[in-house]
């Protein structure tokens, strides 16, 4: 069993991990989506290098979910319930939110027209949310790939995930030029990917990152260096107009320094010293990360709905920010990440609380009719 995991209770390391995941995801929207991240051709403000260290940071959140998908589910059974679960939560937020728009006012019904209709009420085949389009998709094919997985050897496995990873990964990240097939991450073919690298963990283990430290030194040296990279093409760029289409390739998911810095994290958290749970006051805060860690989905189904997507970040003045003074900048950007993270986590909690009151309603009318 890998380490870290603890037989019959949720593994600490991997809840903590899907919450420092959340925030990076959040931490991304509120940068990109406020357009705080400076062309690195012009000469950047201090506010502006502090707004790309946070984006380098925080980019291989969106794999690192993958990863952890992967890790549990190969050991898992499709379940028809979850998958209608997923699907109604998704419901939830889209068309929740737009129905609450509606009666607050905020969005005309005259202006919305049957293609953004079936957005908010078919969210998954609409790819509203491309990630939970991504996953329902993996989920319906979890038989055929568990199976497939457990039959194969080591050593077929890793041959499969190395031509993925070329095909996907590897060649798109040392050309110059776009693929026209590259997805840049956003597919299900990329999700399958790192699904089978996390399964390949579980059940076979890391062979060179063994370590916590291993592995925290390539999460950060792989984040340098798209930083790094970033810089180099914008200044290319600059000086001769040419490679405009590449200059953030290396923010991408299926990026391959993207990749190894969610390999590292992942690893760093895998290999730590599970968190030892118990009634002990020092425990607690490992028992509430565990008890929180579920409704982290919710946070990125709120804040990425149709409604909100570039709503949010104007509550919190972020547009306005980069001219702030520095300890204003981060205060109002890490001030937006921590209350949407918040705001999330609650929502999902009263979604869940209604989700529960609704099946067991449904539970008791139908033994009601089988006594009659």
């Amino acid at each position: 069993m890998a380490s870290g995991q603890t037989e019959g209770k949720r593994n600490a390391n991997m809840d903590v991990l899907r919450m420092i995941s959340m925030l990076m995801v959040t931490m991304l929207h509120a940068l990109t989506k406020s357009d705080l991240l400076p062309f690195m051709g012009n000469e950047v403000s201090a506010n502006g290098w502090i707004a790309w260290v946070l984006e380098v940071f925080s980019v291989p959140a969106v794999n690192i979910f993958m990863l952890i998908s992967g890790y549990f589910l190969i050991s898992s059974s499709f379940k028809a319930g979850r998958l209608v679960e997923i699907a109604l939560q998704a419901l939830f937020y889209s068309a929740g939110s737009f129905t609450l728009f509606l009666l607050l006012g905020k969005a005309a019904p005259v202006s919305i027209g049957s293609y953004d209709f079936f957005q908010y009420f078919l969210p998954i085949h609409m790819e509203t949310y491309w990630f939970i389009s991504a996953y329902v998709i993996v989920y319906l094919l979890l038989p055929l790939i568990a199976s497939g997985v457990h039959v194969m050897t080591e050593k077929q496995l890793e041959g499969v995930i190395l031509w993925l990873l070329v095909y996907e990964c590897v060649i798109k990240s040392f050309l110059p030029v776009r693929l026209s097939m590259d997805t840049r991450g956003y597919s299900f073919l990329w999700y399958l990917t790192l699904f089978l690298v996390g399964a390949r963990i579980r059940l076979y283990g890391f062979k060179i990152v063994k370590t916590a430290r291993r592995g925290w030194f390539l999460y950060i040296v792989s984040t340098f260096l798209i930083l790094a990279e970033i810089f180099m093409i914008s200044q290319i760029q600059v000086r001769t107009g040419r490679l405009k289409e590449m200059t953030t390739v290396s923010l991408e998911y299926n990026h391959i320094l993207v990749f190894l810095s969610a390999i590292g994290i992942f690893a760093a958290f895998l290999h730590a010293k599970p968190p030892v749970e118990s009634k002990s006051p020092k425990q607690r805060p490992g028992r509430l990360v565990c008890m929180l860690s579920p409704y982290c989905l919710g946070v990125y189904l709120l804040q990425e709905n149709l409604m909100m997507r570039y709503l949010w970040q104007d509550w919190f003045g972020l547009r306005e920010a980069m001219e702030q003074p520095i300890p204003v900048f981060l205060f109002r950007v890490l001030g937006a990440v921590v209350v949407m993270f918040v705001l999330g986590l609650c929502v999902d909690m009263l979604r869940s609380v209604l989700f529960r009151v609704i099946a067991n309603l449904v539970v008791r009318k139908d033994k009601e009719k089988c006594r009659t």
